[in-house]
């Protein structure tokens, strides 16, 4: 896999002032608690109608994302390795003009980093009691009582492989591609993996935001990775999984395999990483 390239804003950021502007904390926050498990907690409630940015960085590598209102604590990871994180929130002006409207920095050393992708981040979002989330353990359960049934043994348990292929399986078989709704997106978007699973459609982002989230809350790390492939012109998104058996990652395209399955095509489960160029991973 090609490696990975941070890049700073699209546009450049002209910021009208240096400082962080004040603001109250309970409308701007950074919580920095939980950064040794990979991840910062932002909230950020101030009612703008304006575009907002979030600019993670440690040193000369940064990654950004669009931050809208919420009354809710937002993670976003912190994947960049071990060392001095700078987190900044701008508010647009005019153009391409920004203000800074709050930083923080802190020191990060991660045990772990496939810990990473594990949690809970803003296009990977997902709770214990999330429809999906519930869905993956009912879907794990009726596998593994199948397993047992067909072993005659009630200790018999489902393999790391087995699990992910149950999941991937859910979302390839029954996740059809919303081709209307690329059309309608605006620049902020979001996947709600409970809305997927209810609409049984999506788009890219979606199946890799629901794929991500049903694997994580198994304890399984997955990443969401964007960028481009072979075998489509558009911007992309898929997932990576890390299969601990065999202490590697490998790149999976729920999306692809749906859209081959309709149109019975032969897939497999694993993709060549030389077809995927990934400029972004979450």
């Amino acid at each position: 896999m090609k490696k990975v390239v941070f890049f700073i804003f699209s546009v450049i950021f002209l910021f009208l002032i240096s400082e962080t502007t004040t603001l109250a904390s309970s409308t701007v926050d950074v919580d920095s608690s939980q950064v040794n498990n990979g991840i910062v907690r932002v909230k950020f409630n101030t009612g703008t109608t304006k575009k907002v940015k979030l600019l993670i960085s440690k040193g000369e590598q940064r990654v950004q994302y669009n931050l809208s209102n919420s009354e809710a604590y937002i993670g976003f990871p912190l994947q960049l390795g071990d060392g001095t994180y700078t987190v900044g929130i701008y508010e647009n002006t005019t153009d391409s003009k920004y203000r800074a409207v709050h930083t923080k920095s802190f020191y990060v050393t991660i045990t772990d980093v496939k810990k990473v992708y594990l949690n809970s981040v803003q296009e990977i979002s997902w709770r214990q009691d999330s429809q999906a989330v519930l869905l993956a353990g009912r879907l794990l359960q009726e596998a593994t009582l199948k397993k047992q049934q067909s072993h005659k043994n009630t200790t018999v348990q489902l393999s790391e492989r087995e699990k992910v292929n149950v999941l991937y399986n859910y979302v390839v078989n029954n996740i059809s591609y919303d081709y209307n709704k690329i059309k309608t997106l605006n620049y902020n978007y979001l996947p709600n993996i409970d809305q997927t699973i209810l609409d049984k459609s999506g788009i890219c982002y979606d199946y890799s935001a629901l794929l991500g989230a049903m694997l994580r809350s198994q304890g399984i790390p997955t990443k969401m990775a964007k960028g481009y492939t072979t075998w489509t012109s558009v911007y992309h998104a898929w997932n990576e999984v890390y299969l601990a058996s065999e202490n590697r990652w490998v790149v999976v395209d729920a999306t692809y395999d749906a859209y081959m399955k309709r149109n019975n095509q032969l897939y497999a489960f694993e993709k060549d990483t030389t077809v995927y160029q990934k400029v972004k991973e979450l």
